[in-house]
């Protein structure tokens, strides 16, 4: 790293809040891809106007996104999610300079090989990151999806969401002989829909359960067992409900299976 470059990063660590693009439609950082290096980036502002500034430049674009101060407390966690995320890229603007940071040199990555695989935390990025890239085309307010650009994008997120474990909340409860109950989890929409709620990563989790004061259980879960864990009267799973909100009904976990296993 350059001189310049360790002052930029060490002002960004000792920021006392910052303010991070999210996407309205996914709830999550907003995802860029450099077209000339193809890093995944997401964008921190030091100015609240700066971000209204760039979020202007994509109400063309039909993609509705909003600023997010994250204080200094929150800002190991969110770096950590970045990296949940398949995020390889900060674009740091600061005033009207802006700079492209590696997350590694921002942050001190766990290497999480190193431990013995039983151990290794659930995370799935490049599913996220495929998911997020899907998604934040699909969910334009307003707009017919073009079927054509959404083709590779949507076949990315399949591939890795067949290939994919997950977590998944069961709440287990002690009869009065000691014997353990394992009672599945269900989610309800405003629809009365109900579906199983599965997490990409202990980030995702935390999200959904942050106020709960239950406890669960977790097991891992691979992609092709969600049908043999189906309840009976749910329409399917949802995937990070407090984030990108993916629905998988019944019928599409099957096809999924089909071309994908």
């Amino acid at each position: 790293m350059t001189v310049d470059q360790v002052f930029v990063i060490r002002k960004l660590q000792n920021l006392e809040e910052m303010y991070v693009v999210y996407s309205a439609v996914t709830r999550m950082p907003f995802a860029t891809c450099d077209e000339e290096t193809f890093n995944d980036q997401v964008w921190i502002f030091t100015d609240q106007d700066k971000v209204q500034e760039f979020a202007k430049s994509y109400t063309e674009k039909k993609m509705p996104l909003i600023g997010v101060k994250v204080k200094k407390t929150e800002a190991p966690m969110f770096y950590m999610n970045l990296f949940a995320m398949g995020i390889n890229e900060i674009v740091f603007q600061d005033g009207e300079m802006h700079h492209h940071l590696e997350l590694t040199k921002v942050v001190r990555i766990p290497d999480y090989e190193k431990l013995p695989e039983k151990q290794r935390p659930i995370l799935n990025p490049q599913l996220m990151l495929s998911s997020i890239y899907f998604l934040q085309e699909l969910r334009k307010p307003g707009v017919q999806p073009d079927k054509e650009a959404l083709k590779e994008l949507e076949e990315e997120m399949s591939v890795n969401l067949v290939k994919s474990k997950y977590l998944m909340p069961v709440d287990v409860q002690k009869n009065e002989k000691g014997q353990e109950n394992i009672r599945l989890l269900y989610v309800q929409n405003k629809q009365g829909e109900r579906f199983q709620p599965i997490f990409s990563d202990t980030g995702e989790l935390m999200k959904h359960y942050k106020n709960k004061e239950q406890k669960h259980r977790l097991i891992q879960i691979a992609f092709e067992q969600l049908p043999a864990h189906m309840i009976k009267d749910v329409q399917g799973y949802v995937l990070n409900p407090e984030g990108i909100n993916l629905i998988l009904k019944k019928e599409q976990i099957e096809t999924l299976l089909k071309y994908y296993k």
